[in-house]
């Protein structure tokens, strides 16, 4: 046997020795307070009130503080001063007791003066001194089991008999000394701490009895167990009703200067400056507590389980941890962790030292080399390395590996089971070696784009479970090594994790995590995990997946919870938006996941229990035990807010005019963690839906209306109790005169009145225009009218009687005599057509109902100069034409009958006019020559105007002219005049009106 393996052996056997024979510690630590519950603490620097002497909360959810400087309410996150309550003003500020009855309301006991005062429903009653109730200072306030309400006060005991206080005293044996407090225990026996000593009684019908131990005793507490306990200065002593035989002397069991108890039997015993609990059955030495120097003062606990103690310094909330931390003397330095065979947890540190560590704190200690990366495998072996070696424990065997000569002093920064066996390890900046068979084997170097080859060591390694390892590495790369085959995963295949911090397999599931997310393995990609409102669950160096599905995830923000439900729905709908719980310091979580090592931060024990590490501390939480808040906050509206002006949320609240923004206030009393509940609100007629703001107890509305609203909000405290009860606001804001229904109906009139004028005034100026282009109109008709007869007529006339004259002189039937006679009988028809149009010219308006007799009448006229037949066909219903369209449509006809009779040749002619209700149609048909190709292309004959003519006038009206020639068939013209166009509308009585009074 070689010296070295000889060495190697001695020093296997000394570490078996440490590790399974190290005796556990003589004491286990005591643990303190706030390893199971969270302390917060308000002081006059939070605006929190000081000398608090009385707590209690009403049955609506607030906190109610008796304090020296005067009476406060507390939502969990504000506190506020009150000189009334439900409207009603306090007898005074200097308030000294409060009790809350289960059926709401608030008794408020005063201190200088005496009285109390009952708040409930809206009324108010006050008791003063003098009036059945003992005067001075209100000390306590209880109620009996019979329902009655009893008071203690300086100058004795008072019972409340119907609507007043009667006054218990001698009568009932009680001395006439200052009474301090009045407490009835499971039996229903009354005791009442009075100056000089303790009495009591089993029966109200009986006298009162000092009990024992005799003295000057004070603060009164019922134990869980039915035993009751008073103090007299420093000092507890379990009371007695009579003094037990024999004469012993009284001696004190706790010290302390007041005691009270939870729900849960704990008890709580104040000390000056701090306060110590005692878990419930316990009679060792419990959980001290600094309660920042304040001397407390008072206890109370509500209804959702919080610890409320009242100091001369401020206010304290012990709230439970659902992370709790482990009680341990040693302090870590960012430990590494591994589970424990049957549960528990492995640590380890820097340190030196390995630690088997449980729920109730440290199991044993084995001294050893200093830790930087624990694992077991699947096996159950437990491996351990540092920045020298690496070694494993499998039950009472030990094996240790120094760690090859050039990765020494680099510490081991993740390690995993390889397949076929050994031991994939990543040494920091030298990469990864494959431990088998007690030799290393150095990796090749992947080709990542890394500016540094020493940066290219993986963070973490996980088994594939398939033969495979999977390797997170810096800059957003994982790579799957098997077969001696490397694969790299980055950017193009879903990567966008940052520096891959932690991966983990759960089943055939790959989950990985890193400084800028979560993503799973699909097989072919990774897919990014998200959660709602964009949460995207930053420098998660932890995975775990519980029995039940659940995925936990440990991170920068806390301890992170997603359902197997959200799990399985992520995985079926990529980029759907997973709800999650979050776990951080309100929950009693001190520091956060590592970011580089060691690393996992988070474990499963084989327990079920999740283990997680800090960067000094380990926590652990039960999955399958969790703590809920049943308890639904109660909500309400605190009031509206317009600038720097509050106004109160009273029903029938009536805001000022011209109110168009405001600030609605309103809060939850959930007093638990009132930093996680969660809003939702409304204003009807203004949102559609409920608006989510969050953790925020403010409304801010802008641009309304003035008309009637009602704002609507409701919450849930932290683990998603929603209250069905909504809390209301009705409001209005009155509209000013300009809002009013009445000046917008003015405004209307107004504006229909400058309407009308303008209309008047519009209507005036057309009818004048139309008035002078008429006048000008017919001006211009009887002017080319008189030029025509007096100048082209009558010229053309002296031409035919000078051409007669002509006539005359040549001899009778000479052709020159026959021409020149034909020339005449066409000058007769020139003479005949000018008279005609002067005719036209003169004439106005005899189209509207005589269109059909004007064309007849052409026609007859046209067939008696032209050898051909015509034809007039009139179909619908015949309805009056305006002047325009009837003399556009004439004119158009006439042009249509005069070329077809002169130049067509055609042998029939017809005219169809028809009235539809939709149009009006003029359609002059041949049988004739038709029209030249050339000229039909073209829609004119060079030099002539006819065709040309025809289109304008048809444009004037809005009509539409088509001209087709049929083979063998003649030429057809058709004009379709829209009936809006054509016919004369029927005028209503204000427009006949309007047109005779613009006329």
């Amino acid at each position: 046997m070689t010296t070295a393996r000889a060495s190697l052996l001695l020093h296997a056997a000394a570490f078996c020795g440490l590790l399974w024979c190290a005796p556990s510690p003589a004491q286990q630590p005591a643990s303190r307070l706030q390893e199971q519950y969270t302390h917060t603490a308000w002081s006059a620097l939070d605006s929190a009130p000081v000398d608090i002497l009385n707590i209690t909360q009403t049955r609506d959810g607030w906190l109610w503080l008796a304090a020296g400087t005067g009476l406060y309410r507390f939502d969990g996150r504000q506190y506020e001063r009150v000189d009334s309550v439900e409207g009603h003003a306090l007898l005074s500020s200097n308030v000294r007791t409060l009790y809350a009855p289960p059926e709401g309301g608030l008794w408020v006991g005063y201190r200088t003066g005496g009285g109390i005062s009952y708040f409930h429903n809206g009324q108010a009653r006050h008791y003063a001194a003098g009036q059945g109730l003992p005067a001075g200072a209100i000390t306590s306030i209880a109620r009996g089991p019979d329902g009655a309400l009893w008071v203690a006060a300086r100058d004795g005991l008072a019972r409340l008999d119907g609507d007043r206080f009667v006054t218990v005293g001698a009568e009932a044996g009680l001395p006439q000394r200052r009474a301090r407090q009045v407490l009835f225990d499971r039996s229903g026996r009354q005791w009442v701490a009075m100056q000089g000593g303790i009495y009591s009684r089993a029966d109200q019908r009986a006298p009162f009895r000092q009990a024992w131990p005799h003295g000057d005793l004070r603060g009164m507490a019922l134990a869980p167990d039915g035993a009751v306990w008073a103090s007299d200065v420093d000092s507890y002593y379990r009371m007695q009703p009579e003094a037990p035989a024999g004469g012993a002397a009284a001696r004190p069991a706790l010290s302390g200067t007041n005691m009270y108890y939870d729900r849960d039997g704990n008890m709580w015993l104040f000390r000056a400056g701090g306060m110590e609990r005692r878990s419930a059955g316990s009679s060792e030495a419990g959980q001290q507590q600094d309660l920042s120097g304040g001397l407390p003062q008072s206890f109370f606990q509500d209804r959702e389980g919080n610890v409320w103690i009242g100091t001369s310094a401020g206010l304290n909330r012990f709230r439970r941890n659902r992370l709790l931390t482990l009680p341990l003397q040693t302090i870590f330095n960012h430990p590494a962790i591994a589970p424990v065979n049957g549960g528990g947890v492995w640590a380890g540190d820097r340190a030196g030292a390995l630690h088997a560590l449980g729920p109730e704190g440290e199991r044993r200690r084995v001294l050893s080399g200093h830790i930087s990366a624990l694992y077991r495998d699947p096996d159950g072996v437990l491996w351990a390395g540092n920045d020298d070696e690496v070694w494993s424990v499998d039950g009472g065997r030990v094996e240790r590996y120094p760690l090859p000569p050039e990765a020494r002093s680099y510490e081991v920064q993740a390690m995993s089971r390889a397949a076929g066996g050994g031991l994939w390890v990543s040494v920091v900046r030298e990469g990864l070696y494959l431990l088998k068979d007690g030799q290393w084997q150095r990796q090749t170097a992947l080709p990542l784009a890394a500016p540094a080859t020493e940066d290219q060591f993986p963070i973490c390694l996980a088994d594939g479970g398939d033969g495979a390892l999977w390797a997170g590495y810096i800059r957003n790369h994982i790579v799957r090594i098997a077969n001696g085959k490397s694969t790299i995963f980055g950017v193009e295949q879903g990567v966008e994790l940052g520096n891959v911090l932690t991966m983990h397999r759960h089943d055939k599931q790959l989950w990985a995590g890193g400084e800028r997310g979560v993503a799973w393995f699909d097989g072919q990609r990774f897919v990014p995990l998200h959660g709602r409102k964009g949460e995207t669950f930053r420098g998660v160096s932890g995975i775990a997946l519980t029995a039940h599905g659940d995925l936990w995830l440990f991170g920068t923000e806390g301890l992170s919870r997603v359902s197997a439900e959200q799990v399985a729905l992520t995985r079926r709908a990529s980029g759907h938006e997973v709800e999650y719980e979050r776990f951080d310091a309100h929950d009693g979580l001190l520091g956060a996941a590592s970011q580089l090592r060691p690393m996992p931060s988070l474990v499963l024990g084989d327990d079920g229990l999740l283990w997680m590490a800090t960067a000094n501390r380990i926590n652990w939480i039960d999955p399958s035990r969790i703590t809920r808040n049943p308890v639904p906050p109660a909500v309400m509206v605190q009031g509206v807010a317009i600038g720097e002006q509050r106004y109160s949320p009273l029903p029938g609240l009536e805001l000022p005019h011209a109110t168009s923004s405001l600030r609605l206030d309103y809060t939850a009393l959930s007093l638990g963690v009132p930093e996680r509940v969660r809003f939702r609100y409304r204003l009807d007629g203004v949102d559609n839906d409920w608006q989510d703001p969050g953790t925020r107890r403010q409304a801010f509305y802008t641009n309304l209306d003035p008309g009637h609203y009602r704002f609507r909000v409701m919450a849930a405290n932290e683990d998603g109790v929603w209250n069905p009860q909504e809390a209301q606001l009705a409001f209005s804001i009155p509209p000013t005169f300009i809002e009013t229904i009445w000046f917008k109906l003015l405004c209307a009139i107004a504006l229909g009145l400058m309407l009308w004028v303008a209309y008047r005034l519009r209507l005036q100026h057309v009818t004048n225009q139309l008035r002078r282009g008429l006048e000008d109109r017919a001006d211009e008709r009887e002017r080319i009218a008189r030029a025509l007869h007096d100048t082209f007529l009558q010229s053309v006339q002296g031409l035919m009687l000078r051409v007669q004259t002509l006539l005359k002189r040549l001899p009778p039937g000479g052709e020159a005599y026959q021409l020149v006679e034909k020339i005449l009988n066409q000058a007769d028809e020139v003479l005949a057509e000018g008279r005609e149009q002067v005719s036209g010219l003169r004439s106005v308006g005899a189209w509207q109902h005589d269109l059909p007799r004007l064309f007849s009448e052409l026609g007859q006229k046209l067939r008696e100069e032209h050898a051909a037949d015509f034809a007039l066909i009139v179909t619908g219903q015949l309805s009056a034409l305006t002047d325009h369209a009837g003399e556009h449509l004439f004119h158009i006809g006439r042009e249509a009958l005069l070329n077809a009779f002169r130049h067509a040749g055609a042998c029939r002619i017809e005219l169809e006019l028809g009235y539809g209700r939709d149009h009006v149609t003029l359609e002059v048909r041949d049988d004739g020559r038709g029209i030249p190709d050339d000229v039909l292309a073209a829609g004119e004959l060079p030099g002539h105007w006819g065709l040309i003519g025809m289109r304008e006038r048809a444009a004037k009206i809005d009509a539409t002219l088509d001209l087709w020639c049929r083979f063998a068939l003649g030429t057809v013209v058709q004009v379709r005049v829209p009936a809006a166009a054509a016919y004369q509308r029927r005028r209503g009585a204000l427009r006949r009106w309007l047109l005779r009074e613009a006329a």
